[in-house]
């Protein structure tokens, strides 16, 4: 019987009416949405800083792990980190965010602490590099991950994976790594083949899954935010990213962010269930057939053949 690929609900795919560009804490109660996801499948959940600050006010994160470790959530992910390379005002806030998401991480056991350099006007490659070391330590010391997360150009300094392995290995930290998103990595233009050929087990990796248009839209930034699909609902080959992946060795949890108007009106109910069942079937299928072979990148001089 072949070991169940364990999914991770993102806070977005779970997070009801929060909305990304305005009040982006969830509105339902924390024992409820965990217990929701965990009847769903999900053996895994994502929370967004915003959210964080909300659920320590109320009933702290020892009380927290009690509710994950009680449905069933092994693997936590905690994020998002801004500004983390800035010198400048911006760095206090970004600051107060840090302890936060290192607190949680502790505190919950987190698999990792996700960030990104959206609206990065003032670090390249090696200022980032140096930041990120700084990042990992500290993150190290509380026993959890750094994964930075890959953004195409139009909202990062750093929108490639050579880039981003740049990075990540310059810092020489053992647990900075990167976030790949199917989404992100199809408007970077990073291929299956580059995937496989760049990526070694000595970085860690997180992975997430959504299914959209193939098209570049018009609306960069609002196909992001509001437009994204479940998986098996698009045109992406999610089987051959994750084929990739699963031929450099990785074998952890695979998340479903879907950041969505429509999906954001549903019953958490409603989204965690269908959000599960969509993505189980396509990684399930996805991952019958890289054992096949079918979906596996078979590399040639040109790529993938």
């Amino acid at each position: 019987m072949p070991k169940p690929i364990p999914l991770l609900g993102s806070y977005w795919t779970l997070a009801g009416a929060a909305d990304p560009m305005s009040d982006q804490r969830c509105p339902h109660d924390l024992r409820r949405r965990v217990e929701l996801a965990s009847r769903a499948g999900f053996s895994g959940m994502g929370f967004w800083h915003a959210d964080l600050f909300e659920i320590r006010r109320k009933c702290g994160f020892a009380e927290m792990k009690r509710i994950l470790d009680g449905n069933g959530m092994q693997h936590i992910e905690v994020e998002w980190l801004l500004d983390w390379y800035c010198t400048d005002h911006r760095r206090k806030t970004s600051d107060e965010t840090r302890a936060l998401l290192l607190e949680a991480a502790q505190t919950l056991g987190a698999r990792h602490i996700k960030i990104g350099d959206l609206h990065n006007d003032c670090a390249g490659v090696p200022k980032m590099t140096e930041e990120f070391a700084l990042l990992c330590r500290q993150a190290a010391e509380r026993g959890a991950n750094v994964l930075f997360e890959m953004l195409p150009a139009q909202f990062s300094r750093a929108p490639s994976l050579d880039q981003v392995l740049a990075i990540c290995r310059g810092s020489g930290a053992r647990n900075g790594g990167i976030m790949l998103d199917n989404l992100h990595v199809q408007r970077t233009g990073t291929t299956p083949d580059d995937i496989v050929r760049k990526i070694s087990l000595d970085i860690p990796l997180g992975v997430e899954v959504n299914d959209g248009s193939l098209a570049v839209p018009i609306r960069f930034e609002d196909s992001v935010i509001n437009k994204r699909l479940l998986p098996g609902d698009g045109e992406f080959d999610i089987d051959a990213f994750l084929g990739a992946l699963w031929t450099c060795g990785y074998d952890g949890p695979i998340g479903v962010e879907v950041l969505n108007e429509y999906i954001r009106k549903w019953p958490i109910e409603t989204a965690a269930e269908e959000a599960f069942a969509k993505t189980h079937k396509v990684v399930t299928a996805a991952r019958a057939q890289w054992e096949t072979g079918a979906a596996s990148p078979h590399l040639t001089d040109g790529g993938i053949a």
